[in-house]
């Protein structure tokens, strides 16, 4: 009975499926997406480090008060290459900050100057054009996609004009935008937006984009006899606590541990905003289910009275309407589940600053269950009172179908008199149906809150990454 009814009803059924299906995709894509990132992103980190020797540590030269490396700085940087544990390293690079221009961005750079032979460890790999040469700057990936840089493009950096030579990626630095948090807030310079892209470009280029206020600050890389050390290596080895060799300060370390864990940051952000929209679309659709429920059985009371009259009780009665939204809930949970594990590897990629591709993750068990029982809470919640009260409703009221007869508020009567006839109506029907009427409201108070925040958020990244 209840299949035929499906059948009969299709485009309210399909619009119950779509309510219900649409939270089931956001539930599942944040629960899958809360098992595949640590992972996923470690893989990544490993390809790429891999493929472009990538270091074990980085360092970056201290600076006295007024931003400038001092030659002892520099001596304790290049000391830390004959530590206990390091097996090869490259460096130390100059690296200056610099005012990005192009016809389309505006923005700030970190520009490291490098030799145009391959170094030893960090050696980036390019994935457009070629390496760096004099006039001529190479753009970590995920800035380049961001900022939408091509090759063969020119910039200016500090008014110099350089051309796009090519587009690499690195395990040195965390992806665009947390290069900043490294490069940008811990050097002698810091732009007011840390979130900066990373290039590449000759030493000497490097060098001659320093200003006196934003000076060259120096990068080392290390390769160590064991890599699961370097956390604890830095640690040690960090800032104050490093044998200074007279210098004012000890260098900065960064282990590739913690480059790892910031490059993760890019999905558990992304998984973070895919469950909050999966809490605003549950319930969204808890409410949206109400009202087509509530509307759907109004229209179904004919339908009552005649299974009463033919011997149905109370019971079958409530069990036969709810069966066809249980139905329809598993159907939608289904659907959800299938669309949240196809679109699960678009947002784990680990994005465009590393190697590799996201695995598609596999659908468990209790993820099935947890979807499933939501989408079957939702819908007994949006059918049981009004199923309940379809099985009460007498057999000759149900067969008559009549109206029932409203209840007059003395206040609402004094405060509608003076309306529109319109107006005056509809505002009567919303008291007389409250229950369907509050789940409409909060229907569209959760769109409009989504559409919003989507708005406010999408308007902050486009004036903090580029002005």
């Amino acid at each position: 009975m209840a299949g035929r009814d499906v059948r009969r009803r299709w485009s309210e059924s399909l619009l119950l499926v779509l309510a219900i299906a649409e939270g089931s995709a956001t539930l599942t894509l944040g629960m899958l997406l809360h098992n595949v990132s640590t992972e996923s992103s470690s893989q990544s980190y490993s390809q790429t480090q891999a493929a472009t020797r990538g270091p074990d540590l980085v360092a970056q030269s201290s600076s006295l008060d007024n931003g400038t490396t001092s030659p002892a700085d520099l001596a304790a940087l290049v000391a830390l290459s004959h530590a206990k544990g390091v097996v090869a390293s490259s460096g130390p690079y100059p690296m200056a900050t610099a005012d990005l221009r192009t016809p389309t961005v505006t923005g700030g750079a970190t520009v490291e100057g490098r030799s145009e032979s391959p170094a030893p460890v960090d050696q980036p790999l390019v994935t457009a054009g070629t390496w760096v040469r004099p006039g001529g700057v190479v753009v970590e990936r995920a800035f380049a996609q961001a900022a939408g840089l091509q090759v063969g493009q020119e910039i200016t950096l500090n008014g110099r004009r350089f051309t796009v030579n090519g587009i690499a990626v690195t395990a040195a630095f965390s992806p665009y935008p947390e290069i900043g948090c490294f490069a940008g807030c811990i050097g002698p310079q810091s732009f007011a937006n840390d979130e900066v892209g990373l290039m590449w470009t000759t030493e000497a280029a490097a060098v001659s984009l320093a200003t006196s206020d934003a000076p060259v600050t120096y990068f080392s890389n290390l390769k160590l006899a064991d890599p699961a050390q370097a956390t604890s290596m830095a640690n040690a080895l960090d800032n104050n606590d490093f044998p200074k060799a007279g210098a004012p300060n000890g260098p900065y370390l960064l282990s590739a541990q913690q480059i790892a864990h910031e490059d993760n940051n890019l999905i558990v952000n992304e998984q973070i905003v895919v469950l909050v929209g999966s809490t605003l679309l549950t319930i969204l659709s808890i409410a949206s289910v109400a009202v087509l429920v509530g509307g759907r059985l109004a229209d179904q009371m004919r339908r009552v009275g005649l299974l009463k009259a033919i011997g149905g009780t109370p019971g079958l009665v409530a069990s036969v309407l709810l069966a066809e939204y249980l139905l329809l809930a598993l159907v939608g949970a289904a659907v959800g589940l299938l669309a949240g594990w196809l679109f699960t590897p678009l947002l784990s990629s680990p994005g465009f600053g590393v190697l590799g591709s996201a695995p598609r993750p596999p659908l468990t068990a209790s993820s099935v269950l947890i979807v499933a029982g939501v989408a079957l809470g939702v819908a007994l919640v949006a059918a049981l009172v009004p199923a309940l009260r379809a099985a009460r409703t007498s057999t000759v009221r149900a067969l008559a179908d009549s109206a029932r007869p409203p209840h007059r508020s003395e206040l609402l009567v004094r405060l509608s008199a003076r309306l529109p006839v319109p107006l005056l109506i509809g505002l009567r029907v919303m008291a007389r149906r409250l229950r369907r009427t509050t789940l409409s409201v909060l229907s569209i108070f959760v769109t409009v809150s989504g559409v919003v925040a989507v708005l406010i958020v999408h308007g902050r990244l486009n004036s903090v990454e580029f002005n």
